[in-house]
């Protein structure tokens, strides 16, 4: 995550830079799914796909509502293992993933704050895949 260029959106959406240990966390539980190419290989898994070609970011947030990220609050959104994350509201990870990292895959799960500690789902994410679509795990 580009964090140092993306500090003024964290700060005005009071959203936060997670541990590089979370990201690698949730890219291991990634790397546990099958692969092809540079992603997830959804042949197998039951999943929801959306296009993102002229798609709004209200549309987003209300298809990834209907998602099993949707029964979360709070997102950790990813775009390295090696790198912190950014943990967010919601509806802020869905309108603005696109501000967030400029890599074309990225994966965010929803996270429950506990005491102000981030409990991810790591179970209940979302790929963005190449620009152009979104992937949610059912």
């Amino acid at each position: 995550m580009r964090a140092e260029e993306v500090s003024r959106w964290i700060a005005d959406h009071d959203a936060s830079i997670s541990t590089v240990e979370l990201a690698s966390a949730f890219d291991a539980y990634l790397c546990t799914l099958p692969w092809a190419g540079h992603g997830i290989d959804w042949r197998g898994l039951p999943c929801r796909s959306l296009g993102l070609e002229g798609v709004s970011d209200d549309e987003a947030v209300e298809w990834a509502r209907m998602t099993p990220m949707g029964a979360h609050d709070h997102v950790l959104l990813i775009d390295s293992a090696s790198e912190p994350g950014a943990i967010c509201a919601f509806d802020d990870a869905l309108r603005d993933f696109e501000l967030l990292s400029n890599r074309p895959e990225l994966y965010m799960c929803g996270v429950d704050l506990s005491g102000g500690l981030p409990e991810p789902a790591f179970g209940h994410f979302i790929e963005r895949r190449a620009f152009m679509t979104l992937n949610a795990r059912l």
